[in-house]
């Protein structure tokens, strides 16, 4: 015992001597080994800098290799794709989904429904009477340009030939005639040659191709004049892409809306699977095992079935589960479905809003009908915007076929109507009370004629437009000569002037022209 413990005294006192040997030995030897590991990791460290990948990002941290310096650089993954050339794509998604076929359907609809106005003094109602018999196929134009980016609508007369088809469409040789339309998107029946553009810088159809040549559902080709075409094209693209990857045309109405579409489907998936597994019930019965081991018990097997049957008629008859005593049940149950609805509304907004079509893409009416109202407003303002861009040059063409048969002369001028109907709300009949009021006092002061009034009551009530009918041949000959007439009927000899003795009134000499200028400033 005593050897034992001075042999451990002594393995103490060698312990004690090496710390105290490296103490002594730490400012040279463990500075040195110290630094040495800090340049060490220093280089490793710069090592893995240079030699890393940095992840895509808009945020730069070159330690961590994240993002890059230039923020251009960091949204590098975005890039020009072909979704729009994808047609097979795009026509299984418009077979499928309710919601991409609302999405292209409806401001389709709605940009033709809503009408249009046209401005000419006379025949505006033959030419609106027409123009709504192709109601019909320019929603068509529109559904299908909107859904791939492009379609036409060939203008068709009766009694025109084939081959006159190829020549520049003629003024003089439609009018009168039947007009039909044809339509047909820019991939189905349709080829177009831009080796030969339209260079005509007045033309509608400036570089434009001049040929197209359409594929009929009986196999039969002809070749159409630009002239006799409609061409649809949706979203402007930068010339780069509409001329390189688009081929002329305009992007598919779903290319910027895909990720959302993505996400919704893959949204539905999975709720409808959490809501699947939101109550999980286990029930534990001997023999299981054999069964799933392919036991051929064939006995065994059809009597645990006719269990698992009796336990399942009597949940879905009394909501009670019958069990062996043997047996065991379980069930999980998962409390998150609550926060799914708000998932889905958020996404519901956000596919609204890729579309502008908030609060009418869904029928949403949570907030009443003001608030539908207002959701109107602004789906209205988004479609007059969609037709000022895509629909003036195609109904402008087909206006020109349209008053070339009714032998109008006059230029051609429209406006697109609103979708909403106008509301006799309040503010508005006020205005018009007010409006009412004026006139009836211009009226009394002989400015208005009774014909004049019902002139401007009419475009006020149909336009919001203020328009008196005031023109320079009006004022100068109708007025003037209503004017001249009721001086005349004035006796200035026998006009009763109460005065001060003192005051010296001079009474005008009789002129035609005193009140006109007293009025107007002008000269008669």
């Amino acid at each position: 015992m005593e050897v034992k413990d001075s042999i451990n005294k002594v393995k103490l006192q060698a312990l004690k001597n090496k710390m105290l040997t490296a103490a002594l030995n730490f400012n040279n030897e463990s500075y040195l080994r110290l630094n040495d590991s800090l340049t060490n990791s220093m280089d490793k460290t710069m090592q893995t800098i240079k030699d890393s990948k940095p992840v895509k990002d808009a945020y730069g941290n070159s330690l961590l290799a994240v993002g890059t310096d230039d923020i251009v650089k960091g949204f590098s993954q975005y890039g020009v794709t072909n979704d729009s050339l994808n047609y097979p794509f795009w026509t299984a998604i418009y077979n499928d989904s309710w919601v991409f076929k609302k999405a292209i359907d409806k401001p389709a609809s709605d940009m033709i429904s809503a009408g249009i106005t046209v401005n000419i003094q006379k025949d505006a109602d033959k030419v609106l009477a027409m123009y709504k018999k192709y109601k019909q196929p320019l929603i068509s134009l529109c559904k299908w340009g909107r859904l791939y980016g492009g379609a036409v609508a060939v203008m068709m007369f009766e009694g025109i030939k084939d081959k006159d088809y190829e020549k520049p469409l003629s003024k003089a040789k439609i009018k009168g005639k039947t007009m039909r339309l044809y339509v047909t998107d820019r991939w189905y029946g349709l080829s177009t040659d831009y080796s030969k553009t339209v260079t005509d810088m007045t033309n509608i159809d400036y570089g434009k191709p001049e040929m197209y040549t359409i594929t009929f559902a009986n196999g039969s080709q002809t070749k159409f004049h630009h002239s006799y075409v409609i061409r649809y094209e949706n979203r402007q693209a930068p010339n780069i892409i509409k001329n390189g990857y688009l081929q002329g045309w305009g992007y598919a109405e779903g290319a910027h809306i895909i990720n959302e579409l993505m996400r919704d489907d893959q949204l539905k998936a999975d709720i409808t699977s959490l809501v699947n597994k939101s109550l999980l019930e286990i029930v534990k019965m001997s023999g299981m095992t054999g069964i799933f081991n392919g036991s051929k018990d064939e006995e065994g097997q059809e009597q645990l079935n006719t269990r698992l049957e009796m336990v399942t008629w009597a949940r879905n008859i009394n909501s009670i589960t019958f069990l062996d005593k043997e047996d065991d049940y379980e069930q999980f149950s998962f409390g998150g479905i609550s926060g799914l609805s708000d998932l889905m509304t958020t996404n519901m907004t956000l596919i609204a809003a890729a579309l502008d079509m908030s609060g009418i893409l869904y029928g949403d009416l949570e907030g009443g009908f003001s608030a539908d109202e207002v959701a109107m407003e602004r789906y209205d303002n988004v479609l007059h915007g969609m037709c000022d861009e895509f629909l003036t040059d195609p109904v402008t063409k087909l206006l020109t076929s349209i008053f070339a048969i009714l032998g109008i002369t006059e230029p051609i001028d429209f406006e697109f109507n609103s979708i909403i109907a106008k509301r006799q709300t309040k503010e508005k009949v006020e205005a018009m009370k007010d409006f009412n009021d004026m006139l009836i006092t211009l009226q009394d002061a002989g400015i208005l004629t009774p014909q004049k009034l019902g002139y401007a009551i009419m475009k006020y009530t149909s336009k919001g437009v203020i328009d008196l009918g005031l023109t320079d041949d009006y004022i100068k000959k109708e007025l003037s000569n209503e004017v001249a007439n009721e001086m005349e009927d004035i006796d200035l000899d026998n006009l009763d002037v109460d005065t001060d003795k003192n005051e010296k009134v001079e009474i005008p000499a009789k002129k035609k022209d005193s009140l006109f200028k007293r009025i107007f400033g002008g000269k008669h």
